[in-house]
């Protein structure tokens, strides 16, 4: 049983004849490669940009490489499935389709933590420097409190894939350990102080 065969016996297209399916995948390479060149392309101007902008004097310079990687992956993602999808093998483009779901849901999952990071950070030193009192105290609670809900979002992006029952009961879990961690702490401090 040769390749042809094999396609053919575990795909729903047992009409498709040999010249069909090489068109679908000099296309499906086609459109491969154009997302591998628009990859590039979109991050060589957004380098560009970000250099006329200078925003390497306000922003770490890892910073800006890793969002461009992940706006360049993220391209390269959307083509590969495309060129997949052109294929019209069932069983193939399905396998590929839900490891490919995987990816982008945890880049997304990524850039939710970094935004509420620098959210919460922006309010923690806002807050600290109103000089109100009990600043330091209310400054943590915010602080910690967005984190939170910014990781519980990505979480429930970066879980896409299961279903919801399972997503909700790993956050609960985490939520649970993360409460139990920071009283931890908490405790600690007030038990060093007292010594």
């Amino acid at each position: 049983m040769g390749l042809y065969d094999t396609i053919l016996k575990y795909s729903s297209f047992e009409s498709i004849d040999i010249n069909q399916l090489l068109l679908r995948g000099v296309i499906s390479i086609a459109i491969i490669i154009f997302g591998v060149f628009l990859g590039k392309i979109v991050t060589l101007g957004l380098k560009k940009l970000s250099e006329k902008l200078e925003l390497d004097k306000k922003i770490r310079g890892s910073f800006i490489d890793l969002f461009l990687v992940i706006i360049r992956w993220s391209i390269y993602i959307i083509f590969l499935s495309f060129g997949l999808n052109q294929l019209e093998i069932p069983s193939l483009t399905n396998f590929f389709t839900s490891i490919l779901i995987t990816i982008p849901a945890l880049t997304g999952a990524l850039i939710l933590i970094i935004i509420g990071f620098a959210i919460a950070y922006y309010l923690r030193e806002i807050i600290k420097n109103s000089q109100i009192k009990e600043g330091e105290l209310i400054s943590k609670v915010v602080f910690y409190f967005i984190i939170y809900i910014f990781g519980v979002y990505a979480i429930k992006t970066a879980l896409i894939s299961l279903d919801e029952a399972t997503t909700n009961w790993i956050i609960i879990i985490l939520t649970a350990i993360m409460f139990t961690s920071i009283a931890f702490v908490f405790v600690k401090k007030e038990l060093k102080v007292h010594d």
